[in-house]
Formats: structure tokens, C-alpha cells, sequence
């Protein structure tokens, strides 16, 4: 992936022309992350009636887990980076 950002010292600076690309690609990004936030909140609905009908060992909660959990250490990577 071709880079549209460089820093100098504490500012963040994109190329002259480079400006739309960047824009674009930045958005892309907050969709993703937008979508990543929503996935979360859905599994979370799936887990809730599995857990209260006690079904926490069933392979569709544990699917539900993992996926859950998978997506938990991205958002935890993405923190480690600056990205909230």
C-alpha cells in the first residue's frame, strides 16, 4: 500500500495532489471501522439470549465467542496505535 501521509515532528502532512487520495482512503477506513464497531454490537446481541437459555457451550455461541474475541484484540491493537 502506497503511503499518502508523512510526519514532521508532531504534524501529520499529504503530498500536494495527494489530498483526494488521501481523503478517500481515510474514509474507506472510517467505514470499515464504523462496520468492525457494528459487528461487534451484533454479536453481542446474538451472545445475550444463547447465554440466558444457558447455551454458553453450544457451538454456535462458542463461534459467536470467538469472533467476538477476535474482533476485541483488533480494536485493542487499533487503540495501541492512536486509533479510538
Amino acid at each position: 500500500m502506497e503511503r499518502y501521509t508523512r510526519r514532521e515532528g508532531e504534524e501529520w502532512l499529504v503530498p500536494i495532489g495527494l489530498e483526494q487520495a488521501a481523503l478517500a482512503r481515510l474514509a474507506c477506513f472510517e467505514d470499515a471501522y464504523q462496520a468492525l464497531c457494528i459487528k461487534k454490537v451484533c454479536l453481542e446481541e446474538q451472545m445475550a439470549p444463547l447465554r440466558a437459555a444457558g447455551k454458553q457451550k453450544s457451538a454456535r455461541f462458542r463461534e459467536l465467542l470467538g469472533e467476538k474475541l477476535m474482533l476485541q484484540q483488533l480494536f485493542v491493537w487499533l487503540e495501541s496505535h492512536g486509533i479510538k
